[in-house]
C-alpha cells in the first residue's frame, strides 16, 4: 500500500498531506517486474526471429512503441513548457542509433546464432566497456570496487566465450553480442552529456522513432523484406515486445527512477540477464551448463560491483542540454542510462 506522510505546517489543528511514499513491497514488486519484463524481451526476440528478420522486426517494434510514447509525451508537453527542436532529434538519432540500433539490433542479430540467455549475458558486459570509455575519454576515476568489478566482468566474458569440452559459441554471434554491448555502452556514456528532452517519455519516444527509421532502412538495404515469413507466434512476440517490454516495462522503470535511489534502480543491469537466462531455460529449453552458471555468477557480481562503485559523472553541459536525461534500452539499462528523471 502507499503510505501517506503528514506534516503540520499551518499551526495547531492543520494537517497537510505530504508526498505518498511507496511501501517496500511495491518497490520490490516493481523491481522484480522490470527484471522479468526486460529479461523476457530476449526470449521474445528469439521467438520472433523464427519467422521475422531482425532489423525489420525491431524496426516495426520501435516505430510503433516510439510513436505511442511520443504521442503521449506530446499531450503532456504543454504543461512541461519544453520546446523540442532539431538538436533534440539529432541527438535522438545519435543515442538511439547507438543504443537501440547498435545495442538491441546487435542483440537480435546475435540471437540468430546464440541462445537468448547467452546473448543477454554477453551484452550485460556493457558496464565493463562503459567504465573503460569513461576512463579513456573523460578520465573518470576508477575506484577499487569498480576495478574489481571490471576484472570480474572480463573474466566472466572469457569463461562464457572460451570453448570448454563440447561447448562452443558461434563466433559470429558472440562477436555481434560483444559489439552490441560496446555500442550500448557508448550510447549510455554520452546520453547524459547531450541535449535530450527533459521528459523521459519524450526522450524515449524520440529515440525509439529515430532508431525505428534506421532499423527499417537497414532492413530495406539488406533485403529483409524478401525473407519475411509470417507466423502467429512471431506476431504475438512482437506485440509483447511493443506493449509489455517497451511500454509497460519502460513506464515501471521510469517510476522506479523517480522513486528509489540509483543504487536500487541500477540493479536492473544485473537482474535482467539473470532473468533472461532463467526465462530462456524455462520457456525455450535452452541449455544451462556449469560453465554458463559460473560465467553468470562472475559477470553479475562484476556488474554489481561496478554499479555500486562508480562515482557520479561530472557536470552536465550548459545550454539546451538537460541536467537529467533518459534513454530507453528495452532490455538492459546501465546505471548511467537513466540516473534520475524529473
Amino acid at each position: 500500500m502507499l503510505r501517506p506522510t503528514v506534516r503540520n505546517e499551518g499551526g495547531p489543528g492543520t494537517v497537510v498531506a505530504d508526498r505518498r511514499r511507496p511501501s517496500m513491497l511495491i518497490i520490490a514488486a516493481a523491481l522484480l517486474s522490470v527484471y522479468v519484463l526486460f529479461g523476457s524481451s530476449f526470449t521474445a526476440v528469439k521467438i520472433a526471429l523464427a519467422a521475422l528478420p531482425p532489423f525489420l522486426m525491431l524496426g516495426v517494434r520501435f516505430i510503433v512503441a516510439g510513436g505511442l510514447l511520443y504521442a503521449w509525451a506530446s499531450l503532456r508537453r504543454g504543461r512541461a513548457g519544453e520546446s523540442l527542436g532539431l538538436v533534440h532529434w539529432k541527438n535522438a538519432f545519435l543515442i538511439g542509433g547507438s543504443i537501440i540500433v547498435g545495442g538491441i539490433g546487435g542483440v537480435a542479430f546475435a540471437e540468430q546464432f546464440l541462445p537468448s540467455g547467452i546473448t543477454a549475458l554477453l551484452v550485460s558486459s556493457s558496464p565493463v566497456w562503459a567504465v573503460l570509455i569513461n576512463y579513456a575519454v573523460f578520465r573518470e576515476e576508477i575506484t577499487w570496487p569498480t576495478a574489481a568489478g571490471l576484472a570480474l566482468g572480463l573474466v566472466g566474458l572469457v569463461l562464457l566465450i572460451r570453448p570448454a569440452g563440447q561447448e562452443h559459441l558461434n563466433a559470429v554471434g558472440a562477436a555481434a553480442a560483444v559489439v552490441a554491448g560496446v555500442l550500448w555502452a557508448i550510447g549510455s556514456v554520452f546520453a547524459p552529456r547531450v541535449a535530450l528532452p527533459r521528459s523521459p517519455l519524450a526522450s524515449a519516444g524520440m529515440q525509439m522513432l529515430a532508431a525505428g527509421v534506421l532499423l527499417l532502412a537497414a532492413a530495406l538495404a539488406t533485403g529483409e523484406l524478401s525473407r519475411l515469413h509470417w507466423a502467429w507466434e512471431a506476431g504475438l512476440a512482437v506485440l509483447y515486445l511493443i506493449v509489455v517490454s517497451s511500454l509497460v516495462g519502460f513506464v515501471v522503470y521510469t517510476w522506479l527512477l523517480t522513486t528509489v535511489p540509483v543504487t536500487v534502480s541500477s540493479t536492473v543491469a544485473f537482474g535482467t540477464p539473470v532473468a533472461a537466462v532463467l526465462i530462456g531455460w524455462g520457456a525455450l529449453g535452452e541449455q544451462m551448463t556449469q560453465s554458463t552458471l559460473l560465467a553468470t555468477g562472475v559477470i553479475i557480481l562484476g556488474v554489481a560491483l561496478m554499479s555500486t562503485g562508480r562515482k557520479k559523472p561530472g557536470a552536465q553541459p550548459s545550454g539546451d542540454a538537460p541536467r537529467r536525461s533518459t534513454h530507453a534500452a528495452g532490455a538492459l539499462t546501465l546505471d548511467s542510462a537513466c540516473r534520475d528523471c524529473s
